[in-house]
Parts: structure tokens; sequence; C-alpha cells
């Protein structure tokens, strides 16, 4: 824990740390990324290239390695984080719940869903939740103040009570 080098008893040399495999096998955590493309009147083509270096970097699903990457103790890189189906039923009502304001696109940023899902007759068993604003204490929650100003993020206080549809639903992004 100090950087001391652990010696083996026998040699008294140092104990390798980690091995090729897990240089490997941590290698693969960084798959699937992709520059993004230039930005006007910021950035000019140098050398060829029309990568983008100076935005973050965009994640490619499809390109990503989904199986456990191994880490050092003998465990898995995340296994101190809690899995979607560990969480509890409709978690989104929960006290510590974060939502942030992304626009009004039907679709979500930061999540790779093809442009069509945003057709609701072609893709009608995808449900674009709709809050009352009535009764939902969520929509109350997230409800522009006496200013028409929307908050850019709100943090739940505390547990909220679903209303409606919110009660047969598992998550929501």
């Amino acid at each position: 824990d100090d950087g001391t080098p652990v010696l083996d008893n026998e040699t008294n040399k140092p104990l390798e740390t980690y091995t090729n495999e897990d240089i490997e096998s941590f290698s693969r955590a960084w798959t699937g990324f992709e520059r993004v493309g230039v930005r006007g009147n910021y950035e000019e083509v140098r050398g060829g290239s029309e990568n983008n270096r100076l935005d973050p970097m965009r994640i490619d699903p499809s390109w990503r390695d989904a199986f456990p990457k191994p880490d050092l103790d003998g465990g898995f890189v995340g296994d101190r984080y809690a899995l979607c189906v560990d969480l509890p039923d409709r978690s989104f009502l929960k006290a510590g719940a974060k939502y942030r304001l992304l626009g009004g696109s039907p679709l979500p940023q930061l999540t790779s869903d093809p442009s069509q899902f945003a057709q609701d007759s072609k893709y009608p068993y995808l449900l674009h939740l709709e809050l009352n604003s009535t009764n939902s204490d969520l929509y109350k929650a997230l409800d522009a103040d006496t200013e028409g100003q929307y908050a850019m993020t709100v943090t739940l206080q505390s547990d909220i009570e679903c209303f409606g549809v919110e009660c047969k639903l598992d998550t929501i992004r």
C-alpha cells in the first residue's frame, strides 16, 4: 500500500505486480472509443486528419468488449457497484435519483438509440413517459419554478410516491 516492493521469500526479488494477461484484460476496458468530428470555426484539418482532439471521445457500444474485466485483486472491475437488477424497484423515485435536463428530443442523449425509435407509430411498445401534471410528485419535483425556469439538474431529496404509469416502470431515462 505504501509503494514498498513485495519481495519473494526465496529469491528476495520483487514479485510481479501484474502480468501481460492483466494488461491485455485492462486494455479491453478501453475499446469502443472513437473521436468525434471537427467543429467549425475552431479547428483546422492538419496532416489529413479530420479527427477532433479537443472534445471527449464518443463510445460506440457495438465496438465495446462487453465481458467482465478482472482486476488485480482476484475480483472484477466494478464489483463494488450495484447491478441494475439489484437496485430497488422504481429506484428513479428514490432519494438521490438524479435528473439532468437534456432538451426536448424524444431520443435520449448519451445513448445510441436508433433515430427511428422517435417514431411512435413504428415502435408503439417503446413507452414515452408523460407525467401527470396534477398528481405526479415526480412532475412536481422536475417542474419549472414560478419564473418558468427549469433546473439543469434535479436530485431527489427524499423518496417520492409513484402515480399512474410511473408505478409500472422499472427505470426511466
